[in-house]
């Protein structure tokens, strides 16, 4: 149970309520993180927004985007955002081995390693530590497209720390 109540929709007024209505229609739920955003209605829903620019297909491959929010839950050790990336990628078709490499930072494609390995280092402590990881990708990615692998990561940092500190764990 989160640390602070969960509003429930006959507690909300607009936007919430329209947030809450689109998680009913697309998954029949609306998850606890959501409930617990809704004491600041604006907030909620922007950051739903912002989270379906960010995370909609893009420049970046969505299941890249999903492997960056999962070693950015797993860094942050938020077990909602760990069970959510870790549904995400399965459901994009990571299999338990790619999870593993994932989780085990032996990453076979050199790539995704770089991205990866960034992104946990900016997560760690919230600056780029070693700039060398920055350079090589931008040896291999556009800024376009890397405003996206950074934007996904900021998105997951604030939904990760959000859950963390408000207890909002798996249902």
């Amino acid at each position: 149970m989160a640390l602070i109540s969960s509003l429930e929709k006959n507690q909300i007024n607009e936007p919430a309520k329209e947030v809450y209505e689109k998680f009913e229609r697309e998954t029949g739920k609306v998850p606890e993180w959501v409930k617990v955003m809704a004491h600041c209605p604006e907030i909620l829903k922007e950051f739903v927004d912002l989270f379906g620019v960010i995370m909609k297909k893009g420049k970046i491959d969505p299941l890249l985007k999903w492997k960056i929010a999962y070693v950015v839950s797993q860094t942050l050790k938020c077990p909602f955002c760990l069970d959510v990336s870790e549904k995400m990628l399965k459901k994009l078709g990571a299999d338990d081995k790619i999870i593993e490499e994932i989780k085990s930072s032996n990453i076979e494609d050199e790539k995704e390693k770089e991205i990866l390995d960034l992104v946990k280092d900016v997560t760690l402590d919230g600056h780029l530590d070693n700039p060398k990881l920055f350079e090589k990708l931008k040896e291999k990615f556009s800024e376009d497209e890397i405003v996206e692998i950074v934007s996904v990561m900021g998105l997951f940092n604030y939904i990760n720390r959000f859950n963390n500190t408000l207890a909002i764990l798996p249902e």
